[in-house]
This record gives structure tokens, sequence and C-alpha cells, in this order.
């Protein structure tokens, strides 16, 4: 694919920076005897299955078929439902809908999900007997999650104050008392927290000032509640909205609701709730209990803990969640236990106290609530275990872990109800299969998009574990070009994943180009260094207060493990990463001139500016009071800190609206390498957050490192290299 050098002029918001056109030409890349070439376009429009959610009968398995359109640049996605007793499957939506999501079930059987009616987003329901799906909820400004109640006539849905002023005194039951989630009940009008009198107040004490005329912004808090939704509940009919409905609000500023679960008996919800109204900063979450009919709420946990993602057992008699395991330290560097709270009595149990295995998924900050079988003996959820990701279950009575999958890949997506469970389970090589079937006895294929891969003859990569830095180990995946050997010295792409609180397992993914990669002749190993989930909690711990130290050494030791093992040449070495990959690049290129040519993505360039702009828990987490103690600390462990030792070629992309990286620390870090004489590259891509996600935009950004380590690490000229800069002499 041969890159033009014409620039273009990109205007965002009030910066101009520049980018880099592109004009698509053939890419040679190689391939197996007889295998089709699995090109860039080819691994974005593969179909992927996504939400999977059982019903409550446990007969049926409904689920999302979904691929990107690069002609339309959206992403399609359609329903489908499966029969888990006979395999079964049934398409249920033909339309190429591209904003489908919020899958579950009506307890009387009918299918719901979220989609568009004008522009905004409203809770529909199928009733899957051949008539037409309908929208159930007519709210402004629309629904971002939504919750049946037990006997299907109200929802629990969070959505957008009409007028947070209007309300600000009232609890939303129309006495006035403000005794409600969020609501301060001081009598003297002012902010708990700060002591501040309450925004209203402050607006009305502006005295003077013309109000057509007030242009400028107030801030009184880092947190900005009017971007967040709160928790309301409100009345539907069968087949349609209730007249006259509206919606009755639960939670208020500064609350930010997450999750909430109804209990069997409809009376209570157990919320998921940030305080600082954030979810940058988001280690206070906590669980609260809710009383539907009056609002008051009950905070159940304790406030120096991250809790979250409540699920009652069937008879109401108990509530488990997840909760961090020490207060000592934060949420990111805690495994995190599954409790069981007795509603009676109050009392908590630790049902998980002594496993290493991280719980409710990959990260360490859980993304999937425990759920019930249907007895109540035990609690199902994902778990990880180095690169596996696993079902597991809890007994509810005894405690403990007991292993129910062993998958060659990962599983994703879990719902248990009705006695029976479905899950995906996808690999590097696969891009995944729907399984179901009854708890406790074996599952069936329902559908898969394994097929898609097959003209390609993917590989499955090598899984290693190879030394690490100071007797540490770093495992991870080795891709290799087709037909080629584990000592054939070859080209290589040494990739870091994201988090740093995160590991790579053995899934598909959808973002990363990697059998892409390998197929255009490079080696690519993507590493799990120290600081990452799945190896217990001295591993998760392993970067704190430390950045890009020993885990860039872990990754280092594993290249040099690499090198002379035969597999890659030392001479020919790229390096990525996305999000904190992006920041082990910044350090890489900080720190070593080895690479011949790096990418870095969505990445942080200087911990103390970073601290100052977006995304503070990261740094709140891992570093010890981050605007105070350890700031000399940050700054020496930042690449910024070392940006006249840098040479290496660097490509730099991001996304104009990542809120939880700022885009500035990619614009600081190109301004830096620019002056310094660095070959170097600043794409940035108009309304993209911290995942670049516009198919355009992938496919662009994807060409544009293929190139790049094309022209730099291969010495291919046909490829895109960087226009030469202009460094500031001394």
């Amino acid at each position: 694919m041969k890159l033009s050098r014409r620039i273009i002029v990109l205007q965002v918001a009030a910066a101009v920076v520049f980018s880099v056109a592109l004009s698509v030409a053939p890419l040679v890349l190689a391939s197996a005897a007889g295998a089709a070439v699995f090109t860039l376009e080819k691994f974005l429009e593969l179909p992927t299955l996504g939400s999977v959610t059982v019903s409550p009968d446990g007969a049926r398995v409904a689920y999302t078929w979904s691929r990107r359109d690069l002609e339309q640049d959206k992403r399609m996605t359609r329903l489908w439902l499966g029969e888990i007793k006979s395999g079964g499957t049934r398409q249920l939506t033909f339309t190429d809908e591209d904003r489908v999501a919020g899958l579950a079930w009506r307890p009387d059987g009918a299918l719901s999900f979220l989609r568009p009616v004008d522009g905004d987003m409203q809770v529909w329901i199928n009733p899957l007997d051949g008539s037409e799906p309908r929208p159930v909820t007519d709210i402004e400004g629309g629904v971002g999650a939504y919750w049946w109640s037990p006997d299907g006539t109200m929802l629990a849905v969070l959505a957008t104050p009409a007028d947070d002023d209007d309300d600000a005194d009232d609890d939303g039951n129309g006495d006035g008392n403000g005794d409600a989630i969020g609501d301060t009940g001081s009598s003297e009008d002012t902010d708990e927290r700060t002591g501040a009198p309450d925004r209203k107040d402050r607006i009305e004490n502006t005295a003077g000032q013309d109000e057509d005329r007030v242009d400028w912004t107030v801030y009184d808090r880092i947190e900005k509640p009017e971007e967040y939704q709160q928790l309301f509940v409100v009345a539907v009919e069968q087949n349609g909205p209730a007249e006259d409905a509206e919606p009755r609000q639960l939670t208020f500023a500064p609350w930010h609701p997450y999750e909430a679960a109804w209990s069997p008996d409809g009376a209570a919800l157990a919320v998921t709730f940030n305080p600082r109204f954030s979810s940058l900063i988001d280690e206070d979450q906590q669980i609260a209990l809710i009383d539907v009919a009056g609002g008051e709420a009950e905070v159940i946990t304790p406030t120096d803990r991250h809790s979250s993602l409540a699920a009652w057992s069937p008879d109401g008699k108990k509530l488990a969640y997840y909760m961090d395991r020490e207060a000592d330290y934060r949420a990111y560097l805690n495994l995190k236990d599954v409790m069981l709270r007795d509603m009676d009595s109050g009392e908590v149990t630790d049902l998980t106290p002594d496993t290493q295995w991280t719980l409710g998924g990959t990260g360490s900050t859980p993304s999937q609530a425990p759920q019930w079988g249907p007895k109540g003996r035990y609690l199902y959820l994902p778990a990880a275990h180095e690169t596996h990701l696993d079902l597991v279950r809890v007994d509810a009575r005894k405690g403990g872990l007991e292993q129910v999958t062993r998958l060659d890949g990962n599983l994703f997506n879990l719902s248990v109800a009705g006695g029976a469970f479905a899950y995906v389970e996808s690999a590097y090589d696969k891009p995944g299969t729907l399984y179901a079937g009854k708890l406790g006895g074996k599952v069936r294929e329902i559908d898969s998009t394994n097929g898609t891969v097959a003209p390609y003859n993917l590989e499955s990569p090598r899984l290693l574990r190879l030394p690490g830095h100071d007797g540490g180990f770093v495992e991870g995946f080795l891709f290799l070009p087709p037909d080629a050997g584990e000592t054939d010295h070859l080209p290589t792409i040494i990739e870091m994943h994201g988090g740093p609180y995160y590991r790579y397992g053995n899934a598909w993914t959808t973002r990363y180009p990697w059998q892409v990669l390998a197929h255009a002749g490079f080696a690519v190993f993507i590493c799990n260094p120290r600081g990452g989930t799945g190896y217990g909690e001295e591993f998760l711990r392993g970067v704190y207060r430390n950045f890009g130290t020993d885990d860039y050494l872990d990754i280092m030791a594993a290249v040099d493990a690499l090198v002379e093992r035969g597999t890659i040449d030392p001479d020919r070495l790229g390096f990525t990463g996305y999000s904190y990959g992006g920041l082990m690049t910044d350090v890489v290129v900080s720190r070593t001139d080895r690479f011949k040519a790096a990418v870095s993505i969505a990445g942080i360039w200087n911990f103390v500016s970073a601290m100052g702009q977006n995304n503070s828990q990261l740094l709140i987490d891992s570093y010890r009071r981050p605007w105070d103690e350890d700031l000399q600390r940050m700054w020496e462990h930042s690449p910024a800190s070392r940006a006249g030792q840098i040479s290496t070629p660097t490509l730099i992309m991001h996304g104009t609206e990542d809120e939880p990286v700022d885009p500035r620390q990619s614009i600081e870090m190109f301004h830096y390498l620019q002056l310094n004489g660095v070959p170097s590259r600043l794409v940035l891509y108009p309304g993209e957050g911290h995942g670049i996600n516009k198919p355009s935009h992938m496919l662009d950004y994807e060409t544009r490192e293929l190139q790049w380590f094309r022209y730099y690490v291969l010495g291919d000229e046909d490829a895109l290299g960087a226009e030469p800069p202009v460094p500031v002499e001394p």
C-alpha cells in the first residue's frame, strides 16, 4: 500500500495540526501456499459475536452479530436468537443498524434492547411472537442503560436529568426534603464536601450580571456533573410507553451511578455509584441500597475500598458483590474478592480470601457482576489466571473457587439464567464461537464466525514464558510469518498491552492486527511484563510508583532472550503499544536506541502534566500522593525527562476527544521530537476518544503503522516514512 507524501491541514478545536493523506495501493504480503492474503481490510471487516443473554426460562440465548463496513464507514449490528436444546438459530433483525445495544430479557420472555428513536436511544421490546419490535420508553435525551423490575412493569434507567437547577432542592418525591442519594441534607444549603453554597445559590449570587451575557465557564470541582446520567425509575406498558409516566429520579449530583440490580421483591435497588461524579477518578465506587418507593438510600460498603456490581440471590436474602481485598492500596492495585452480605443480619462474608486469580474479567476492576445459579448455592463469574480466562463458580455457603471450564481460548460475555449458561470463546486464530448448555452439563455450539478466517490459514501464536528482569518472567505470544521458524532471525515488532493493570490472553482482537503484521513478514511478540493482571497480587503491584522502570527492564530481558534463541534479528526491531502500551513506547524510545522504529498510540509522555490533564486516577493509584510526595519521582520516570536522548523514528497517533489520555500528551511529545531533529509524525483523529473506532480511522492508523515499520525496519523505500524534521540548532 503506497501512501502519498501530500500534507493536508487538519484543524482541531483551536489548534492547527498536520496529517498525511492516504492514497491506497496494493501491499505485497506473505501467505502460506494456497492461502488467501490476510489484509488490513479483511481483518477489519471480519464479523464477531458480541452481547449474549440467556432467557429467563433457560431455553434460548439472544446474541449480537456485528462487523465493520469500510465502504459505509460504520459498524453493523444484527440480533440473533439461538435454541439451547436444539442449537437452531434465527436472525431477528435485518437492517444495517449500527446502534443496537443493551441486550436483555423482560421477565415475561420478551427480548429487549436499546435502539435509537429520533436520535435518542430508547428501550425496545420484541415479543418474539411475530409482531414488530416497538419502543417502550420515550425519555428525553435517551437511555444509557436499563434494568427490568421483577414484574416487568418498571424500568430503572440511566438518563440525563432535564434541569438540574430546578430539582436541586428536591429529592424526586415532591416534598422538597432533599433526602435522596446525592443530596447533602444540609439545612444551610452548602456542599458538605467543600463547604461552598450549592450550585443553584452560586448562580443566584452573581447579582448584577446580565444572565444573557454570561459566556465564561466556572469550575468549583474537576468533575463535570452535567456530563453524567442519573438513575431514574419509570413505569412501562407491555407494548409501549406508559401514558403520562414521568421518570422519577432516584440519584442526584454529585453521585455518579453505574449499575443497578433489582431485589427479587422489587422493593429495592442495589446501586454501584461513585460519589465523586467522575468516571476518571472512580476510586470511591460504593454500593447503596435505595428504597424504590421512598428514595431513601443506605451505603452498605466501606468508603475506603472499591466495591461494585451487586447481585441478589434468587430468594433476596443475600447480596453478592466485588470489593477490594485491602484498604492500604487503591483499586487498580488490589485483587478483588467476592463478598456476600446477609440482608437480615448485615453480616458480610469474604468468599474468596485466598485466590490469586483476577475475578470478574481481565482488568483489576471487574467488568461483569457475579451471576447466581437457580438454587442460590453457587455464583458464576469469569476469572483470569495467567493468559487464561475461564468460568469459575463460588460456593455461597462454604466459599472458595471451582474452575468450571478449561478453554484453549478465552471466555467472554457470560450469561447465566434459568439453569442454563452461555458464553463466547475466542482465540488469536478464531474470532469466536457461542456455546450454551445447562449448568453442570455439556455445552453445544450455537453459532460461530471462525469459518470467516479459514481462507487465510491463520496460525495460533506460540505462548512463551521468557526470563524477565531481576529474577522475574515475561509471558507473551509470538506470531510468526507463514512458514517461518522460531530461529529464522526475523524482523520483529514488540508490543506492550494497555493498562498497565491488564494482560494479553489468548483471545481474538478486533483492534490489533498482529496476524496481518505476521503475514506482512514480521514476527510479533506481545508481552505481559510485571504490573499486569492474572498473575497474582505481587505481580500486579510490580510497577507501583515505578511506571516504565522494572516493566521496561522485563521487556528488554525478554527481547534479549528472543535474540539469543535466534528468533528475532536485533538489527530489525520495532516497538509499539496503545494507551499504557503507548506510554511504554515513549519510555522505550527515551531509554534505548535499539529499535529502528516506534509507533505510539494514545500514550502518556509527561506523567506530571498528565496528572493535571484528565486521567488522574491512574496516577493517583500508581504513585503516592502524585500531586505532592512523588511529583519529582514521576518526572524522572517520564519519557519527557529524557527527550534529548531520543533518536528512534516515531509515529504518534491520538484521538482528539480522548478523555483518559489527553491528546496534548502526544502533541507535547511530537514537539519535543521535532525540536530535537527526530524523524516523527503526529496524526490526530477528529472526534475519536481513547479508542480510535471509526472504521476509516482504524484502517488509516493501522495502515500508517504497517507502513512505518516497513520503511524503517525493513528498509522499504516504497513505504511511507517521515518528512525530514527541522531541529532547533544550539
